[in-house]
C-alpha cells in the first residue's frame, strides 16, 4: 500500500465525522470540551479525540459555510487549554485559529483574543495576526468602538508596532504552507503524528521512518525518529536508532553521557536489564567528576536509572551487586528530593527485600522532604 492510499484510509473516519457535524449541529456537543476524571485521578477532555478528528478533516476540506463550526471548535480548544494545559502550545489550537482567521471576519477578534490569552505560552505563540486578517484598520475600528474589558490592552498590542495588511498576508501564506489544504503536501513527519493521534501505531511508524529516510542522517533527525518510535512502543527499533545517534555524534563528554543514558533507559524499557547495565557502566566513564551544581541533575537521572535496572534484574546476586554500585553512585548528590531518584532506590530495595537498604532509603527520603520544604521556603 502506498502513502497516498494510507493517507486516504486515515482520513476516511475523520471525513465521516466532519460530514456528520455538517449535517447536524446536534452532534456538536460530542466535540465539546468535557472534563472527566480517570480512575487514576487524572483529568482528561472526553471530547478531545473527536474534536481533533473533525478539525483535521476541515484542514483538507474548507468551505465558507463551515465558519460556525470552526468558531465552535476554536472556543472548545480555548476552553481545553484554559482548563487543562497550563503551559505549551500545539497545532490543535493554532490550526483551529488559522481556519477561523482565513474567513477574515473582524467580529472574531474577541474569539482570537480569548485563545491568545489562556496562558503565558499562548500569549507568546498564538500570533496577534489572527486578530488582523479582516484588515488592520478594520480591526482598530472594531476594538475602539467596543466596551470590551481588554479594549486598551488589545489596542496597545495592535498599535505598538507598525502592523500592515501586507505583513498579515505574508503570515497567512506561511500558515497555509504550515497547514496545507492538499493532504499530499503535508510532510510525512506530520502524517506520522496524525496517525499516532488516531492510535494507528504501525502507520505512524511507517510515516516517520520514511520521513527520516529522506532526511540527512544527523543527530537531530535520529533523535526525532528515536523518540517517536519509543512513544509508539517500538522499543527495539528505538534502541537501534539510539545506537546510531551515538555513532554519528561528536558531542562532548556530558552530552555523550546523556545519549548513553537514553540508550540505557530504552534498553531497560525493552526488558534488557543486562544490556542496560552494561550501557550504564559505559555511561559512568564519561560522567562529570563533580556531582554538584549544573551537573547534579545529570547525576540524579543516571543514578535513578541504575536503581531502576536493579529493580528489573532477576538474578538475586547480580541485583545485590548492582544495588551496592548504585548506592555508591548516590553518595554526594545534592537535592535528592528531585527527579524521583529515591523512589527508584526504594523500588530496588523492595525488589531485593533488603530491610537495611529499605531503612536507609526511607531515612534519606524523610531528610530529602525536609530539605525540599526548606528550599521552597
Amino acid at each position: 500500500m502506498g502513502f497516498s492510499d494510507e493517507r486516504e484510509r486515515l482520513l476516511r473516519a475523520p471525513g465521516q465525522d466532519l460530514e456528520r457535524a455538517r449535517r447536524s449541529p446536534g452532534a456538536w456537543p460530542d466535540l465539546a470540551f468535557t472534563a472527566d476524571r480517570t480512575a487514576g485521578g487524572r483529568v482528561i477532555d472526553r471530547g478531545k479525540a473527536a474534536r481533533r478528528s473533525v478539525l483535521w478533516a476541515l484542514q483538507y476540506d474548507r468551505r465558507p459555510q463551515d465558519l460556525g463550526l470552526l468558531r465552535f471548535l476554536l472556543q472548545q480548544e480555548t476552553m481545553f487549554y484554559r482548563e487543562l494545559v497550563p503551559w505549551g502550545l500545539a497545532s490543535d489550537l493554532t490550526l483551529a485559529g488559522f481556519l477561523v482567521a482565513e474567513h477574515r471576519r473582524t467580529e472574531d477578534i474577541w474569539l482570537h483574543w480569548s485563545a491568545k490569552n489562556t496562558s503565558f505560552d499562548t500569549a507568546l505563540g498564538y500570533h496577534l495576526y489572527h486578530l488582523l486578517t479582516g484588515g488592520v484598520a478594520a480591526a482598530l475600528d472594531t476594538v475602539r468602538a467596543s466596551a470590551h474589558p481588554d479594549r486598551d490592552r488589545i489596542l496597545d498590542d495592535i498599535t505598538s508596532d507598525r502592523h500592515t495588511d501586507a505583513a498579515v498576508e505574508r503570515w497567512l501564506d506561511e500558515q497555509r504552507a504550515r497547514f496545507p489544504s492538499d493532504p499530499a503536501e503535508e510532510s510525512l513527519r506530520s502524517w506520522a503524528h496524525h496517525a499516532a493521534g488516531q492510535g494507528e501505531r504501525e502507520a505512524s511508524r511507517l510515516f516517520m521512518t520514511a520521513w527520516a529516510a529522506g532526511e540527512p542522517r544527523t543527530e537531530s533527525t535520529l533523535n526525532t525518529l528515536q523518540s517517536h518510535l519509543a512513544r509508539l512502543g517500538y522499543l527495539p527499533e528505538a534502541v537501534a536508532v539510539q545506537r546510531e545517534v551515538l555513532a554519528v555524534s561528536d558531542a562532548p563528554p556530558e552530552a555523550t553521557a546523556f545519549n548513553l543514558l537514553t540508550l540505557g533507559r530504552l534498553q531497560r524499557q525493552a526488558g534488557d536489564a543486562s544490556g542496560a547495565w552494561t550501557t550504564l557502566e559505559e555511561t559512568r566513564d564519561v560522567m562529570p567528576a563533580d556531582k554538584r551544581g549544573m551537573r547534579a541533575g545529570l547525576w540524579r537521572h543516571f543514578v535513578k536509572e541504575c536503581f531502576l535496572v536493579v529493580a528489573q534484574t532477576p538474578d538475586d546476586a547480580a541485583a545485590r551487586r548492582r544495588l551496592a554500585v548504585s548506592d555508591e553512585h548516590l553518595r554526594g548528590i545534592p537535592r535528592l528530593w528531585m527527579d524521583g531518584v529515591l523512589d527508584a532506590a526504594l523500588a530496588a530495595a523492595e525488589h531485593l527485600g533488603d530491610p537495611r537498604a529499605l531503612d536507609r532509603y526511607r531515612t534519606l527520603r524523610l531528610a530529602a522532604a525536609r530539605e525540599r520544604e526548606q528550599d521552597i521556603a
